[in-house]
């Protein structure tokens, strides 16, 4: 199946404040006049897609699954980038602000941590001793920064090294 173009979304859908809307469809693209009315009645002029579990919104389009976000982008632009960033890290706020083109590397160091650590600080971890250890991950490689007897100095050490390496994909 081919990719989408910018046409053939702007054909389906119109923007508005970081949410898609279906377009009204005419006669000509369904088998009867019943399914022409119904299509119309049910979805024409309404918010497209629901979240997922992870709150991002998906759309299908010809029984295939569209992440609302690239559409958005897509709409707007007329090409995807490898990834998209939502800047807020908020997977539903869709505005065109708040996105911006990013590798999957730049995509991943803006995210949140995916599950709690003994310290819910990412790239800082309380050892058994008792002292903070400290690293990030920068292009395939892994950046010791030490060991801190407390929090807030690994913590502050970590945002530098993010700030320096990350840059404005940089997030704690």
């Amino acid at each position: 199946m081919k990719d989408l173009t910018q046409e053939e979304v702007k054909e389906l859908f119109w923007y508005r404040r970081g949410h898609l809307y279906w377009r009204p469809r005419s006669e000509d693209q369904f088998r009867t006049y019943l399914a022409y009315t119904m299509w119309n009645k049910r979805y024409a002029n309404q918010k497209a897609g629901c979240a997922n579990v992870r709150g991002y919104v998906k759309i299908a389009i010809q029984k295939k699954s569209h992440l609302a976000h690239r559409l958005i982008w897509l709409y707007h632009h007329g090409w995807l980038p490898e990834a998209l960033d939502h800047i807020n890290n908020k997977p539903w706020d869709n505005r065109l602000c708040n996105l911006r083109p990013a590798t999957r590397t730049e995509n991943r160091w803006n995210s949140r941590t995916l599950r709690e650590t003994t310290t819910n600080v990412k790239g800082v971890y309380r050892r058994p001793n008792g002292m903070y250890e400290t690293h990030v991950m920068a292009y395939g490689k892994r950046y010791y920064l030490g060991r801190f007897a407390r929090k807030s100095d690994a913590i502050k050490r970590v945002r530098e090294a993010r700030e320096a390496l990350h840059k404005e994909f940089a997030r704690d």
